[in-house]
């Protein structure tokens, strides 16, 4: 796939269904109470959609912290994994943590060492320069479950 067809752009509310559409797509990752808080996160939060010609194949929600941008939501359409979408999001939310004036750039993440996907999630992070700064056994936010925190220093 010739990558100069990929196209970033700010996110916007008409990209919702194609959002929410990439989301039901990714059950591994996502929950429909993920789906939910989404509906309500793109109305508020700044992020990135990559295109593919005209359709959204990927996006990213930020939130903007006291110290820090965090990426609240990533994901890729599953057909384009690997392809380089993610890391144009990863890409986008450093260039924009950079343009707040807040050179650290974070993420959560499921922490549960024994289930396929998020360990696949932890690898995309680190192959991406983050670095481990936290484990919490019991993170509310996913209902008691465990949760990594990852964090990166940006040369802005």
């Amino acid at each position: 796939m010739n990558k100069r067809a990929f196209r970033i752009d700010k996110i916007r509310e008409v990209d919702l269904d194609r959002v929410i559409d990439i989301l039901r797509s990714l059950p591994e990752w996502f929950t429909p109470k993920a789906v939910t808080e989404v509906r309500i996160a793109i109305r508020r939060s700044p992020g990135f959609v990559v295109r593919v010609g005209d359709v959204v194949r990927g996006f990213a929600l930020l939130e903007e912290k006291e110290c820090c941008i965090e990426i609240a939501w990533l994901a890729v359409e599953k057909g384009f994994h690997g392809k380089g979408i993610g890391t144009m999001l990863v890409k986008a939310a450093e260039a924009y943590a950079c343009s707040k004036g807040k050179p650290v750039l974070t993420v959560k993440t499921y922490g549960g060492m024994d289930y396929e996907p998020y360990l696949e999630t932890l690898a995309f992070y680190k192959r991406r320069g983050f670095k481990q700064y936290e484990l919490i056994e019991d993170y509310r936010p996913f209902s008691g479950q465990p949760a990594i925190i990852l964090v990166k220093n940006l040369d802005c």
